[in-house]
């Protein structure tokens, strides 16, 4: 386990996936600048190795992430504060994007603001029952950011994203899941852990370079046109067709076993 000031990053090495506790239980893990720089130091290490296959963010408390520290903007005299404060936390998106394994958001409670913009650029999203979701950012006067407005009509649709930023409709979990938001309901912290860690279990058990191909591969459908899709497509499907991880799948199939995928690095 790693504690940064507003982070505890544990990594499972024998499980081979990554927990990131977003870690201001006393501010509601709001975001301010040390969570920014935190978060970005955290995603760097987990991208850059390939033994972890899958990561989970949640929060410590009763949030997930309710947002911005309110207080630590208000304090601040520097009128690009708030522009500094997001081109940091820019740089972890654009990580979290590029990652090959995938992102599970646990979300204890609270989602708001940036918490949606992790939880939406997360690629499963599990919930408490007591989770509530909303954009927040227009409440204070701001646009949403941090991929929210890239995301979030992609998943619940622009009518209801449309409620959610302008006039601040914040979903329950029960909403969320009807809206495909979240994808499961837990009645207990202890469950959603033991869920999520399941689930990232799973993950990390894949053909890892095969999932950050498609997940990444979902994302540009919507820029691209078909044409222009299908090349990323057919270039991913030759960069995993040359890996270890395909040879290992069509020799299970062959041999009716379960796949003893290695991911990213080819070692157990």
């Amino acid at each position: 386990m790693t504690q940064y000031k507003t982070i505890i990053l544990e990594i499972n090495k024998e499980e081979q996936f990554a927990t990131i506790y977003l870690n201001r239980p006393n501010r509601l893990n709001t975001l301010n600048t040390q969570l920014a720089e935190d978060f970005l130091s955290t995603i760097k290490i987990i991208s850059n190795d390939n033994q972890i296959r899958s990561l989970i963010i949640t929060g410590r408390g009763e949030a997930f992430c309710a947002g911005g520290d309110l207080i630590e903007f208000g304090q601040s005299t520097n009128p690009d504060f708030l522009y500094n404060l997001a081109t940091t936390f820019h740089k972890a998106i654009r990580i979290m994007r590029e990652m090959d394994a995938p992102i599970i958001a646990a979300i204890n409670g609270i989602c708001y603001g940036v918490g949606m913009s992790i939880a939406c650029i997360s690629d499963i999203r599990l919930c408490l029952d007591k989770a509530k979701f909303g954009v927040a950012f227009t409440s204070v006067g701001l646009s949403p950011d941090s991929s929210l407005t890239f995301f979030l009509p992609k998943i619940v649709g622009l009518p209801l994203a449309n409620e959610m930023a302008l006039i601040n409709r914040v979903l329950n979990a029960n909403e969320a899941k009807t809206h495909h938001l979240v994808s499961q309901i837990y009645t207990s912290s202890e469950e959603l852990v033991e869920g999520s860690q399941n689930l990232a279990r799973k993950i990390s058990s894949g053909p890892t370079i095969a999932l950050g191909s498609t997940k990444k591969l979902f994302v540009s459908s919507f820029a691209h046109n078909l044409r222009d899709h299908l090349d990323e497509e057919l270039a991913n499907l030759r960069k995993n067709s040359h890996s270890p991880d395909f040879r290992e799948g069509v020799n299970a199939f062959v041999e009716k076993r379960k796949p003893n995928f290695k991911g990213n690095s080819g070692k157990n």
